[in-house]
């Protein structure tokens, strides 16, 4: 059975992470879908997604278990369409750690603080982390905000919020 796990739906930066294993062997795969902002190629999510099952020869007839957020209902009906044996349940630790793992990579190749983690499976906290260390400290030039709504947010300068206000708390609260 082939497990297909995401990460990072819900930081506000960065595209998605996609991570597929067969639970038998171990055998894995992962993928960085980035934001549209990030390349100029228009593949969809569904085809980085199917890529992994491409790149653990995955027959039709093998199953395939994919987690139960919605991020994926697009490639379960696509899956369907082709054939293949797909079911919806929970995921396994083992397959959700690696999934996390390569979306915190892909955070750590920005620059986020290395020494800094989710723990404990607390998302919202880490997520709002990641977002004051984004408007306070990045210093990129691509515009990385999941949405424009939140990209003005790093564009309209000063606000009511205590980012803009007290960088200096903040750098010495990352370094």
């Amino acid at each position: 059975m082939i497990e297909v796990d995401d990460a990072g739906n819900g930081c506000p930066i960065l595209g998605e992470v996609f991570a597929a294993r067969r639970m038998e062997t171990g055998e894995q795969a992962a993928v960085y879908v980035p934001l549209p902002s990030e390349t100029s190629l228009k593949t969809s999510k569904e085809e980085y997604i199917m890529s992994l099952l491409t790149q653990l020869n995955v027959p039709k007839d093998e199953a395939v278990l994919l987690c139960r957020g919605n991020t994926l209902n697009g490639f379960e009906r696509q899956l369907q369409h082709k054939g293949f044996d797909v079911k919806r349940g929970k995921i396994s630790e083992e397959t959700d750690k690696i999934a996390e793992n390569f979306f915190m990579e892909r955070l750590y190749d920005i620059g986020f603080p290395q020494d800094l983690s989710l723990s404990n499976r607390e998302y919202r906290e880490f997520y709002q982390m990641v977002k004051i260390w984004y408007i306070s400290l990045y210093h990129g030039n691509k515009n990385l905000f999941k949405s424009e709504r939140k990209r003005n947010v790093k564009t309209r300068g000063y606000m009511h919020n205590p980012v803009y206000h007290f960088p200096n708390v903040l750098r010495e609260l990352f370094y």
